[in-house]
C-alpha cells in the first residue's frame, strides 16, 4: 500500500514539473466576449505555470490579443470548415501537441468545455418563444443541422476523452440528450477576476463619468445574441414599472434600432465592465439559455445581485433572497418587474444595500480564475496521465 501511495505521489510530482503544449479551439473572437476572456484568463494561467498554450484560431484573432502569441490560423467560414482545418493542424504542424482543449463543436479533440451549452437543448428551450415559421426554419436550417451533427459526434464516447461541464443543468443535459458516460463529466463552473472593492465614492465617481444622476436607479444588461440572452423582456419589464427614473443600460453589441425605448440607454460594447457593475443597482440576467453568466459573476463580484431564473446556470450558486432573484419563468413580465421594483426598494436602505453587497462579494470570491485553472489542469493532467499509460 504505501509503495502504491509513493508511485502515486511520484506520478503527480512529475506531471507537474512536465510542461506541456495545449492546444486551443476558439473559431470566432469578440473583444468583448465572455468566453474569449476566460480562455486568455486559462491560457495566461498556464504560461505562468510554464506551459505552451496554442490557440487554433482563425484570422479574427489579433495575435496581441492571445497570451504567448501562438496561434495556427484556420479556415472559418463555417463550423465544418473550421473543424476539418484544425483537424489538418494537429496531424501536420510540426508542434507536439500534448493535449487539446475545445470550447467549438469539433469532434475528436482531448477535452471539450461546454461554453455554448448543448445546441439541441438551446432548440427545444428556445422553440416555445418562436411563431410556427421560425420554428419550422430551425428545423431545416443548414447552420442549426451542421451544429447537431457535429454535437452528435463530439459526445460518441470514443470521440472525446473528457467533457469540461460549467453548469449541473448542463450535465444532466449531456447524458439526456445523447447518453455520454457521466464518468467522464467533470463540473468546473466559471471562474471570474475580482472586481474593485465596491465603496460609495468610488461608485458616485463611476455614475458621474457615466452621465448618471443621483436619484437614477440603474438595472443593468449585458452581453451580445440578444434574442438568447432575452433583452426584451428586460425592456419590457423595466417599460412597465413606468419610473422614469430607472433607467435599463444595455452593454454589448446588437441591433439597437429594434429595441429602441425611452427606458433604455444603449452603451455598446464596452470594455470597462468594472465602471458599470460599480454604477449598477441591480444586474438583470433573462436568458432563454444560458449556461453560466460570467457577468453575471462578475456583477456579484461588484456587489450587484442579480435577477434572473433557472434556467440560467449561475443560479445553481445563488441563494434565492440573498444574492438576487430567481424567477421560474423569465417571460413573465409582471414577474420580472416586480422583482426589480422590490428589489430597487429594499436596496435603498444602506444597511440593507451594504449586507447584500457583502453577501454577492463573498460568493463570488469562491469562484476565481485561480480555482478554475486549479480544477481545470487538475482534468488535464489526469488526462495526460491516461494518454501516457495507454500509449
Amino acid at each position: 500500500m504505501c509503495a502504491g501511495i509513493g508511485n502515486e505521489v511520484r506520478t503527480v510530482a512529475f506531471l507537474i514539473m512536465t510542461k506541456l503544449t495545449i492546444g486551443f479551439l476558439r473559431r470566432g473572437y469578440s473583444p468583448t466576449g465572455g468566453v474569449e476572456a476566460y480562455l486568455k484568463g486559462l491560457a495566461r494561467g498556464l504560461l505562468a505555470e510554464g506551459h505552451r498554450p496554442v490557440l487554433f484560431g482563425t484570422d479574427s484573432w489579433p495575435v496581441s490579443e492571445w497570451p504567448g502569441g501562438e496561434i495556427l490560423r484556420c479556415s472559418g467560414r463555417t463550423l465544418s470548415e473550421y473543424a476539418l482545418d484544425s483537424s489538418r493542424h494537429r496531424t501536420e504542424s510540426a508542434l507536439q501537441i500534448d493535449l487539446t482543449l475545445s470550447v467549438e463543436k469539433v469532434p475528436g479533440c482531448d477535452i471539450y468545455r461546454t461554453d455554448e451549452g448543448l445546441h439541441a437543448a438551446w432548440m427545444d428551450q428556445r422553440e416555445p418563444y418562436l411563431n410556427l415559421f421560425a420554428r419550422i426554419f430551425q428545423r431545416i436550417s443548414p447552420k442549426h443541422r451542421e451544429k447537431l451533427r457535429l454535437e452528435r459526434e463530439i459526445f460518441k464516447a470514443d470521440r472525446t476523452l473528457r467533457v469540461i461541464s460549467i453548469s449541473e443543468k448542463i450535465s444532466r443535459e449531456i447524458g439526456e440528450y445523447y447518453g455520454y458516460p457521466a464518468s467522464r463529466v467533470t463540473l468546473i463552473r466559471n471562474g471570474v477576476p475580482m472586481q474593485k472593492k465596491p465603496d460609495q465614492e468610488g461608485r458616485k465617481k463611476d455614475r458621474k463619468a457615466l452621465a448618471i444622476g443621483d436619484s437614477d436607479k440603474i438595472v443593468l444588461f449585458v452581453g451580445t445574441g440578444w434574442e438568447r440572452k432575452g433583452l426584451r423582456f428586460a425592456i419590457r419589464a423595466v417599460e412597465k414599472l413606468r419610473n422614469p427614473a430607472v433607467k435599463l443600460l444595455v452593454a454589448g453589441k446588437g441591433p439597437a434600432r429594434k429595441h429602441r425605448s425611452p427606458a433604455v440607454r444603449f452603451l455598446g460594447p464596452t470594455k470597462d465592465m468594472g465602471s458599470l457593475y460599480a454604477a449598477a443597482d441591480l444586474m438583470i440576467v433573462p436568458s432563454v439559455f444560458e449556461p453560466f453568466s460570467l457577468a453575471a459573476l462578475e456583477s456579484m463580484g461588484a456587489g450587484v445581485p442579480v435577477i434572473t431564473s433557472r434556467v440560467v446556470g449561475v443560479s445553481e450558486i445563488m441563494i434565492q433572497g440573498v444574492h438576487g432573484e430567481i424567477l421560474p419563468d423569465i417571460s413573465n413580465i409582471d414577474a420580472i418587474s416586480e422583482a426589480i421594483r422590490r428589489w430597487l426598494m429594499l436596496l435603498e436602505d444602506p444597511d440593507k444595500r451594504a449586507s447584500v453587497c457583502e453577501s454577492c462579494v463573498a460568493l463570488a470570491s469562491q469562484y476565481t480564475l485561480e480555482r478554475n485553472l486549479v480544477e481545470t489542469l487538475s482534468v488535464i493532467r489526469e488526462l495526460v496521465e491516461e494518454k501516457s499509460v495507454a500509449g
